[in-house]
């Protein structure tokens, strides 16, 4: 589960260093929304996205995905970069509610 996590920080330290090829990626997915201050997604869409595009991630299922990604320190990684990771719509279920990785800076996207 190491390397899982590992990738987890690295994937979401990537996109809070508004890397622009991942940006796009991300844009190019009907299922995300990346804004100037922010990309919004649901867990079971980022599970999708993150085993077609990470190999790490071909074999995981989504429950033992879900327990690495809340498991691993994402929002203490990401703070580095003025960005932080909240649930922007809560319904009450974790697999239906939506989480937006926000930059706290007025910085747009390059």
């Amino acid at each position: 589960m190491k390397g899982i996590e590992q990738a987890l920080i690295r994937f979401f330290e990537q996109v809070a260093q508004r890397d622009s090829v991942l940006l796009e990626k991300l844009n190019r997915e009907g299922s995300f929304s990346v804004e100037d201050d922010r990309w919004d997604f649901t867990l079971p869409d980022l599970h999708r996205f993150l085993q077609c595009h990470q190999p790490v991630f071909g074999t995981i299922d989504y429950k033992a995905f879900r327990q690495a990604i809340f498991n691993s320190p994402v929002n203490q990684a990401v703070r580095t970069y003025d960005a932080e990771v909240i649930i922007a719509d809560n319904q009450g279920k974790v697999d239906q509610s939506t989480y937006a990785m926000v930059w706290n800076t007025a910085e747009s996207r390059p």
